[in-house]
């Protein structure tokens, strides 16, 4: 969420401080991109001043960038889970200590406060089945509760009606690549599915979001791309020129780089000249021509198989561009 605190009122510092903070939020949320000093609203951007809560927008993506970054997830959500169960009293005490030293003076804060913070983060170890030892816990929850980025709101201040949707949807998908048990056909599956001797039903997932299908790759990134590495911390690599590539590979043998572009449906050919344009950057940064490009889609349209046959009849490697077709499908047996 944008800090939409009002701009009046300011001397010239203070307002280049504000717009600042607010072009840095816009590029963080990857609503905008500025290189050679010009601004644009991204495909995202489009997305979300189309939308119709913008509210509910903005918090899935600062939530999601978040989930992208931990290495516990199952904290993470366990933390949000605990959140939304407390009454708006007890949510108010464990944001004062949080925001304690922003917000707040570490010396305004009563025992009462305090006790209220500690057992929350005793009830998230608990949820978690106490696998984490208690500091783990207490970090995660921090960074997936506060802000990290000038000009937005934390998590925990996103309104609890919009928190809630936002942790179920995750919460859904979760179920869908971890298990294999029955899914509710009303969140965007495919109910034509097929039953064979042993009953097992197939259904394939038509509500794959771009965050969803990163995921997967990420968790099965060793059985789908053998050869490659991923180099990213985990998180969208920014380029210098400001940009983000979802995921940013090196292949283990040979001193190449890779560079995977996903989109969940049906690839425009402006997907492709996008990717051709982060290996471009990555070319320039790390003075280099040893990089690969790889577009993961649900589907090729015909312009864009027809651009990419026609870019491997120019580059040197007819695989320096490469695309995969993907179809996310689930099978269950109800017992």
């Amino acid at each position: 969420m944008l800090n939409t605190k009002p701009v009046t009122c300011m001397n010239k510092r203070e307002l280049y401080s504000a717009t600042f903070e607010r072009l840095t939020a816009l590029q963080s949320y990857k609503l905008i991109t500025i290189r050679k000093q010009k601004l644009r609203v991204t495909e995202r951007g489009f997305n979300f001043l189309k939308h119709d809560n913008k509210r509910y927008y903005l918090g899935k993506i600062l939530i999601t960038d978040k989930y992208q970054r931990t290495k516990h997830p199952d904290v993470f959500l366990a933390c949000f889970k605990e959140l939304l169960s407390l009454s708006e009293e007890k949510r108010a005490r464990v944001r004062r200590v949080l925001l304690s030293g922003r917000d707040y003076d570490y010396d305004e804060l009563s025992d009462e406060e305090y006790a209220s913070f500690r057992s929350f983060i005793e009830r998230v170890h608990t949820r978690c089945n106490n696998e984490k030892t208690i500091d783990i816990v207490g970090q995660v929850c921090g960074l997936a509760l506060r802000n990290t980025i000038v000009g937005t709101i934390s998590p925990i201040d996103l309104p609890v009606n919009e928190l809630s949707r936002i942790i179920n949807e995750f919460d859904k998908f979760e179920e869908q690549v971890t298990t294999h048990d029955t899914i509710d056909t009303n969140i965007g599956i495919d109910s034509n599915f097929r039953t064979d001797t042993d009953r097992v039903k197939t259904f394939v997932i038509n509500n794959m979001l771009e965050l969803h299908l990163e995921d997967v790759i990420r968790r099965n990134f060793e059985n789908m791309f053998p050869d490659l590495e991923i180099i990213d911390g985990n998180q969208h690599y920014r380029t210098k020129c400001g940009t983000y590539i979802d995921i940013f590979c090196k292949h283990k043998q040979e001193d190449s780089y890779v560079i995977l572009e996903l989109k969940r449906d049906k690839s425009p050919s402006s997907a492709l000249m996008q990717l051709l344009d982060y290996m471009n950057q990555i070319m320039e940064e790390f003075k280099t021509h040893s990089v690969k490009g790889i577009l993961i889609c649900r589907d090729l349209d015909r312009r864009t198989k027809s651009a990419l046959d026609a870019i491997r009849n120019k580059l040197p490697e007819a695989n320096d561009v490469s695309a995969i077709e993907f179809n996310l499908k689930m099978d269950y047996r109800q017992i």
